[in-house]
Formats: structure tokens, sequence, C-alpha cells
């Protein structure tokens, strides 16, 4: 832009005037401010939010449409003489919520206040050009602002004009203003003379006393017949207050639908209020719940016409065949769950499957509802063990539908499915077995076939002590500890020196008895050396007896 000196709307300025044009809703400008800039003249910007440095904000005097350009706003400010002390470089309009409308600068002007020794009154003037005056309300308050000479003078001639154009003072008629005739009768039928106080007075004596009329403001009780109150709407509805025993009741009659009900009634009797037939009732501005709202209260769950939609948290009467990924057509409840995210929440399907209950849970999300999973309960939890897999089961009869794994055959037409796990037809029998997990070729436990029985076995390994009792020189007590373990008798042997005898590690193990050796020193006893239990005829860790069993089907 060329020029110097102009003024722009700001962006905020401009949409705010486009919303106003778009809805009918005038915007309100109602400050303008003027600045010093810093010291310098700012060119207007539009991204402006407020003034470069703003040092005084009061609201406009005037705000007028141009009458040479009608596409023109003019808004004027003036500034008392006891304001001041500043130049002024920018200027800015304001609506009544605080936004910076426009902006523009001016040549350097400086405003004196009275206490520098010259004052005056400043007028500051701002013209935008808009393509809707219309989108502006074009009003001010007088009880705030300062009124300019010309404003004043602008008044006064207008005022003048139009009283000059009217000295012909024409009678009034019901139609046009002018001089009336004033009148004191009070059964008078003319409409081109006015009344006198007397005539009011006489009218109101007579009116005192009497039954009011429509639009009169009654004072004292008004006393109504059991017929009640009608109040009549523009479009033809009706709401009645009536009366019934001890019912008191406001009716509403639909014309549209031409049809009679009652929404609010009090019982003396019980004492109670009851709404009917309402939709909604609100209290401090939030709904208040009714019996049967969202299903609560009720002995069914609120209705629903599509289930599948999204719904507010509630509980709603629906049937597994309203979901395509359920079967059967069993009555349900289905549960919402709300979270802190509209568009996330969980839901619950309570199924009344015949005496067997069922419950299914879905995940709702922004990309739509998901799948239902069905919630494990102990009445489905046997749905969800695979068919063949051994369990322990701590009684010696197994359940309905089980079987117990004693390597019995079963019929493999009847049970397919656990056919199908175990195709021999023949249960493995696990009688008094541990089971081991298959080798599956790391070598641990190789060559063995799946369902393969194994043999006990004892793992190679040596007995540390091989000293023999042959050594003289230890003690009869150090021999008793040693002879557990085998003699062989001979000295020597292997290479043995002073007597001891090393040929006999290794050969001999414990075999679990009590009892004694006699040697050449004496007889040596070990009674307390094997509590009853401790060796037997296999090997084995600690454990508990369970029964294994199979689910059949």
């Amino acid at each position: 832009m060329n020029q110097t000196y102009y003024t722009i709307l700001t962006k905020r300025g401009a949409a705010l005037l486009a919303n106003a044009t778009a809805l009918g809703v005038p915007l309100k400008i109602t400050q303008m401010a003027v600045g010093d800039g810093n010291g310098i003249i700012p060119k207007p910007n539009a991204t402006q939010t407020k003034l470069v440095h703003e040092v005084r904000r009061a609201a406009i005097n005037t705000l007028f449409v141009d009458k040479g350009n009608p596409n023109q706003i003019i808004a004027e400010q003036v500034i008392p003489e006891t304001d001041g002390g500043w130049f002024i470089h920018e200027i800015g309009l304001f609506d009544d919520k605080g936004n910076l409308i426009a902006v523009g600068n001016c040549p350097a002007t400086y405003k004196p206040k009275l206490a520098e020794g010259s004052g005056r009154t400043q007028v500051i003037r701002m013209i935008i050009i808009v393509d809707n005056t219309q989108s502006i309300e074009l009003k001010i308050d007088p009880a705030v602002v300062l009124a300019t000479r010309q404003y004043v003078d602008d008044l006064i001639t207008s005022k003048m004009t139009a009283h000059e154009k009217s000295t012909n003072h024409p009678n009034a008629t019901t139609k046009s203003k002018g001089f009336v005739q004033l009148n004191s009768a009070i059964d008078s039928n003319l409409e081109n003379q006015a009344a006198t106080p007397l005539a009011v007075k006489k009218t109101y004596d007579l009116a005192n006393g009497a039954v009011k009329k429509s639009g009169d403001t009654m004072t004292g009780q008004l006393i109504l017949s059991k017929n009640g109150l009608k109040i009549k709407y523009e479009n033809k509805n009706i709401m009645e207050l009536v009366t019934s025993k001890d019912n008191y009741s406001h009716v509403f009659y639909d014309a549209e639908k031409q049809k009679r009900q009652s929404k609010l009634v009090y019982n003396s009797t019980k004492n109670s209020w009851s709404f009917q037939s309402i939709d909604d009732v609100v209290i401090n501005g939030k709904s208040v719940l009714k019996t049967g709202d969202y299903g609560i209260g009720s002995l069914t769950g609120a209705p629903t016409s599509n289930p599948n939609d999204r719904l507010p948290s509630g509980w709603y009467a629906t049937q597994t065949s309203d979901f395509p990924d359920l079967s059967r057509n069993d009555s349900a409840t289905l549960a919402v769950y709300g979270s802190s995210n509209k568009n996330f929440y969980v839901e619950q399907l309570f199924v009344v499957a015949s005496k067997t209950p069922k419950i299914f849970n879905r995940c709702a999300t922004i990309n739509g509802k998901q799948q239902w999973y069905e919630t494990i309960t102990t009445s489905n939890i046997n749905n969800y063990i695979p068919i063949g897999i051994p369990l322990p089961w701590p009684k010696t009869t197994p359940p309905s539908g089980w079987f117990e794994c004693n390597g019995s055959a079963f019929d493999k037409s009847k049970f397919t499915k656990l056919a199908a796990v175990y195709p021999s037809g023949k249960l493995p029998d696990l009688r008094g077995e541990f089971i081991r997990g298959w080798d599956n070729f790391r070598g641990v436990d190789p060559r063995r076939g799946m369902l393969s029985s194994q043999a006990q076995q004892i793992s190679a390994h040596r007995h540390v002590e091989g000293w023999g009792e042959n050594s003289s020189h230890f003690t009869n007590s150090q021999r008793e500890h040693f002879a557990p373990f085998g003699k062989t008798g001979i000295a020597g042997v292997w290479g043995g020196i002073n007597s001891c005898d090393f040929d006999n590690a290794l050969l001999y193990t414990n075999n679990g008895t009590n009892g004694s050796i006699t040697t050449s020193r004496g007889t040596t006893s070990w009674h307390d050396l094997n509590p009853a239990g401790l060796v037997g005829n296999e090997t084995r860790p600690r454990n508990i007896a369970f029964m294994y069993i199979v689910k059949a089907e």
C-alpha cells in the first residue's frame, strides 16, 4: 500500500464481521483506543490484536454511516482537556468483547492536558469501509461519552427541521398523530377525542369490584371452578389447569395431533407430584432420571431400535439375533459403559440362554464396534478347555463328560473330537505315572515318540567314600561309618597300602537295610542309618496323588 496513513480491518475483525453478516447478529463496536506507537508511527498490520503501545481507551462518542458513502462507517471519540500528555500515532476500534476490529495510523499529533498549561478537546475520527453496514450495530451509550459540537448541532437541526415540517398540526386520528379534543364522557363512541382524568376516574370507579376481564391486572385471590383455567396459544394448542377429585392436573392439548394428555398431576391424598407423557424434566439445567430411563428401575431394559448404534450409558432390551456374530435368538440385556472419550467405550451383553446365563464383552473404538468375546464363567468354562488335555482331579471318580486316563479304550464314532487327539481310540494310562515333556529333537530325552512310556532309571554316579573296612589306622567308629557301603575282605587289591582296600569304591550301594557286619576287629552295626521308607524299589521326588482325567466331548 502506497498510502502513509490508512485504516484496515484486522483478521479477527474481518472474521467477526463475516460471522455477523452470516448469522444476522450485528457486531457491536463500542470502544476506541489511541496509542503513541512507542515513539514511532507504525504501519497497520491485519494480524494485530492490540495497539503497539496503547495510552488511552474509552467509549465511542458517535458511530454512524457516512451519508455520502453508504459503505463507510465513521467512528468518533472526544478526548477531553484533562486527558493527554502523549503523542497520537495509532488508533484502534474494539468490540464489546475487547477484540481489535480495525487499526489505523495518523500523522503525529500531540495531545496536551490541562495540567501542562495548555489544554484542548481532541476529536479522533476513524473511517472503515465494509461490504454491509447492517452487520454493525450503530449504537452508543450517551451516558458515558462526550458529545462533539457537530453532533449536538446536527441533532438540534434534525429535530427543528422535523418540527417545522409539522406546523400545520392536524387533528389526530386512529391512524396518525395530531391534536385531540378532551372529553369527560364515559359512554362516548368517538375515536378522535381523548378521555380526561375525570373520565378515567369514573371508569375506574365502575370497574373497581367488578369481575376482571382479559388483560386486566387483578388484586386479591382468584377463585376458579373445578373446570380450572385454560390458556390458548396462537398455534391453537391449549394448556389447562383442572381439578378432578383429589388431583390437580396440568393438561396439554396438541392441536396438530388433536390429542389431550396430562403432563403434571398433584395428588392431595398421596401428597405426590407425577410427571406424565414427558420426554424430559430439567432441574437446575440437568435432566432428571425417571423410572425406565436407560433401563433404570424398570422390569425391562430401555427400548432401542438398533443396539448397534452409539447408545448412551445404560441398560437396553435386545436379543442375540440383533448381532450378526452371535447365534440363536435369546433374550438379552445390553449394558453400555461410557469412558472419558465418547468414541471409546465398553459394552456387555447379558444373555438368558435357557437356564444357563452367558456374558459377552466388546469394545467400541473410533473404528467402530469390535467383535463379541464371551466371558468365562463356571457355567461355560468346559467350553474353553481343549478336549484331550490331561488335568489333575482330586476325586476318585471323574466328573460327567470326562474320562480317567487309565489306558482304557473309548468309542471313536461317539467321541469324534477325542478321537482326533487320540486316533488309536485308547487313552494313555497315567495311573501312578509322572508326565514328561516331549523332547522334540532337543536331545535331553532323545528317540521318544509321543505317548510313549519310559521305565524308571537311576543315573550313573559314584560314591566318594572308598577306603574299605581293612584300614588298620582307622578307628572302629570310622569303620562303622564306611561299612554299610560294602567290603571285599581282601586287602591290597588295586594297589592298596597300609592294609587299605581301594577296590571297595563304587562296587556297592546302600540297599536300605539296617544290620551289622562282622570283621576281624569285631562287629559293626548301623541300625539307625535307614529310617523307614527312605530307601525303596524306585527313585522318585516328593508328590501328591491326583487322578488324571480328559474331557470327552
